[in-house]
C-alpha cells in the first residue's frame, strides 16, 4: 500500500480501459441515407443570437411607461399576438460541433435569460413563467378589463370583420343573421345528438331481445332433449 494513496490502492478494481473507441460506420452511413430519403434537411448550427431570433415576440420587453399593478414597477402581463415558432425546425437534423456555443446547441435558446431549454415543453414553461417574465419587465398580474376597453374590443372586431367582408366582396351578415344561423346549428347539433342516443336505445333493446330469444330456444331445445335442470334437489 503507498502512503500518497494512489493506484496501489485500489487493488483489483483497478479498470484498465484503455481501449480506443470505435464507431459502427456503416450503421451511421446507413442511418444518414434513411434521413436523406425521408427528406429530411441539414442544417449547420447557427447562433440563436440572430436578428430574427431577437424579433421574437416573447423576447420583447415592456414598452417603457407601461402601466401596471399599483406599487410595481413592471407593467401588466400582455396576451401574445402571434403563434410561438416551435414547429420551424421539425424534420430537420441539425449538425453540432463539441466547440459550438450553448446557444448553438439543440434545444430551444432564450435570449433574455441565457438559458437553453431542451424541449418545446421547457421552452414554453420558461417563457410563461414568472423568471422570464419579470427579466422582461412584467408583472404576472393582467390588468383587469373595464366596460370602455370591453366595447373598444369589440369595435375592433367589427371593423376588421367588415373589412375581411369587403374584401371577399360577400355582404356582412347582420349581428341577427349570425345569431339565427348560429342558433340553427345548435338546434340541428342536438337533433343529431337525440337521433344518435335513439339509435343507441334501439339498438340495445334489439341486443337484448334477441339474446331472450336465444335463451328461449336453448331451454326448449334442451326440454326437447331431456335435459332438466342442474339442481341438487332430491327425487
Amino acid at each position: 500500500m503507498s502512503k500518497g494513496g494512489g493506484s496501489d490502492d485500489l487493488g483489483d478494481k483497478q479498470v484498465s480501459n484503455v481501449v480506443r473507441r470505435s464507431w459502427d460506420v456503416e450503421l451511421y452511413e446507413k442511418k444518414a441515407k434513411e434521413r436523406l430519403e425521408r427528406g429530411d434537411e441539414v442544417e449547420e448550427a447557427r447562433p440563436a443570437s440572430s436578428k430574427a431570433a431577437l424579433n421574437k415576440e416573447e423576447f420583447q420587453p415592456a414598452p417603457d411607461g407601461a402601466q401596471g399593478p399599483a406599487g410595481s414597477r413592471r407593467a401588466y402581463l400582455k396576451a401574445r399576438t402571434e403563434k410561438v415558432d416551435l414547429e420551424s425546425r421539425l424534420h430537420k437534423t441539425q449538425v453540432i460541433t463539441s466547440a459550438a456555443a450553448s446557444s448553438s446547441q439543440g434545444g430551444y435558446w432564450c435570449e433574455v435569460c441565457k438559458c437553453l431549454l431542451k424541449d418545446s415543453i421547457a421552452y414554453l414553461d420558461h417563457i410563461n413563467g414568472k423568471k422570464h417574465q419579470r427579466a422582461l419587465g412584467f408583472s404576472m398580474r393582467v390588468e383587469r378589463s373595464s366596460v370602455g376597453s370591453v366595447k373598444e374590443k369589440l369595435d375592433k372586431l367589427r371593423a376588421r370583420a367588415e373589412d375581411a367582408a369587403k374584401a371577399s366582396g360577400a355582404p356582412r351578415k347582420s349581428a341577427v343573421q349570425e345569431y339565427e344561423e348560429r342558433l340553427a346549428e345548435y338546434a340541428a347539433a342536438e337533433e343529431r345528438n337525440r337521433q344518435e342516443r335513439r339509435e343507441a336505445a334501439a339498438a340495445a333493446k334489439e341486443a337484448a331481445e334477441h339474446e331472450e330469444e336465444q335463451d328461449e330456444e336453448a331451454a326448449a331445445i334442451a326440454a326437447m332433449m331431456g335435459f332438466g335442470g342442474f339442481s341438487g334437489g332430491k327425487r
